[in-house]
């Protein structure tokens, strides 16, 4: 259990300089004290100017705002090509060549808000952070809505089994790999 004015002094010092603490571990911090500490970091938040938004922020909260992913704005935004992701992340992971496929799409699924940020090995984090240069774990959290279902017509008479339907998108490139299922999905089984 940390000491209440120590913590509270440790939270306003890092705001101040900038940083973005995280109000909740502070208060897991206090221990038994946290609702004392949630009374003077409720003060000083309600008193303090907020501060300027960096860059990666302000891109951010528009992609979200216009239903578009932020973690794929920050790529674009920072000129990376899914490929160049992936084979950092495949190298910073040390990933077998055979498991690019399944993590192209487990990428993809994070990046598009298709894949629950909850269940990302904290390494995969860390290696996409160093890769796009920015805190990717918070915009993956801001997942954008799910688009609106439009009604859909089948085209033609012909019944076609699902199974014999060709495969689109990148469904065809991924076998299952167990150790790109726990990295991102927190689980050792195959889709």
């Amino acid at each position: 259990m940390g000491n209440v004015g120590e913590l509270f002094d440790e939270f306003v010092a890092s705001f101040s300089a900038g940083g973005d603490p995280d109000v909740l571990d502070y208060l897991a911090r206090a221990g038994a004290r946290r609702d004392e500490l949630a009374e003077l970091l409720d003060a000083f938040l309600a008193a303090a100017a907020p501060p300027e938004p960096s860059e990666e922020k302000v891109a951010a909260m528009r992609a979200w705002i216009a239903g578009q992913p932020p973690l794929l704005a920050e790529r674009v935004r920072r000129a990376l090509t899914v490929e160049a992701v992936v084979a950092g992340l495949r190298e910073r992971l040390a990933l077998p060549a055979r498991a690019l496929g399944a993590l192209r799409v487990a990428y993809h699924e994070l990046e598009t808000g298709l894949l629950d940020p909850a269940g990302v090995d904290r390494s995969v984090w860390d290696a996409l952070c160093e890769i796009l240069g920015a805190n990717v774990r918070d915009l993956a959290a801001l997942r954008p809505a799910p688009p609106a279902a439009a009604p859909a017509f089948r085209a033609s008479a012909a019944d076609v089994p699902v199974e014999d339907m060709p495969l689109t998108g990148l469904e065809w490139e991924a076998e299952a790999d167990e150790e790109v299922d726990r990295l991102f999905r927190g689980s050792s089984e195959a889709r």
